[in-house]
């Protein structure tokens, strides 16, 4: 099980403060209304909805100027590999986006916890899991640049155009001028959203294709592959699917038959 200790809307009087003792556990806070945190050795004032993931020996410092209440988690260590794979910050004030699903899911996790029905842990894991991919999420929503809901549509419909005619010859500027953007304005708004460049999303689909392509049972030469997914070179189509694999067209072809 992840969670070990659920709190939601836990009351705090103006003038309280908690020390987090050194402990061997991930702890989760959220604070819906500014406080003092004392952090790396300083102490800041927050802004609303202030959120920390503390890794386990990391002390901190929780000073309430006024009444308020807090959302918190304790976790056990086998949820680091879930913060590294959603890009959860450690050790640092962060500001989600969004913030009402902290606590609704944080009260379901206690009440799973107070009366541990049948099969309680697995339903633990399930809330732990769906906290943090909603957590990424508004995490990534607050970096994103200002665009309205349709250019966001727009760009979800563009990518899957990419992906799905990898065989495609495609450019940025083409990209950029499906989307009515500048070539530049393109490419920062669509890495910002999807985490990748363009360009890479092409590459990454080509060679996706490419894998499927070299198992047909016709055996197409690697000059038809490259042709077919493209590429002017078939040198050139060797050389990145190399990169990208670790491995030539050829070898891929042999280690998977």
């Amino acid at each position: 099980m992840l969670i070990l200790r659920a709190q939601f809307h836990y009351f705090q009087k103006a003038g309280n403060c908690i020390n987090v003792p050194v402990i061997n556990y991930y702890n989760f806070f959220h604070f819906p209304t500014p406080i003092e945190m004392e952090i790396n050795g300083k102490r800041i004032v927050t802004k609303p909805n202030a959120c920390i993931f503390s890794a386990p020996g990391a002390p901190r410092g929780f000073y309430f100027n006024q009444d308020t209440t807090m959302n918190w988690i304790h976790a056990f260590p086998e949820i680091e590999p879930l913060l590294e794979k959603y890009g959860i910050p450690l050790n640092q004030v962060f500001y989600p986006k969004h913030t009402g699903f902290i606590s609704d899911i944080f009260r379901k996790m206690k009440l799973e916890l107070l009366t541990q029905e049948e099969n309680y842990e697995d339903i633990m894991d399930g809330y732990a899991l769906q906290f943090m991919v909603m957590l990424s999420r508004a995490i990534k929503s607050e970096q994103l640049p200002e665009m309205s809901s349709g250019d966001q549509s727009l760009l979800f419909r563009l990518r899957w155009q990419i992906l799905s005619h990898a065989d495609k010859k495609w450019t940025v500027e083409e990209m950029a001028q499906m989307a009515s953007l500048s070539p530049s304005r393109f490419h920062a708004v669509y890495k910002a959203l999807f985490g990748s460049a363009p360009m890479q999303d092409v590459i990454n689909a080509k060679m996706d294709l490419a894998k499927t392509i070299l198992l047909m049972e016709n055996k197409p030469t690697l000059s038809e592959v490259a042709e077919r997914l493209g590429y002017k070179s078939t040198q050139y189509f060797i050389a990145q699917f190399k990169a990208a694999t670790g491995m030539t067209p050829g070898a891929y072809r042999k280690n998977n038959r």
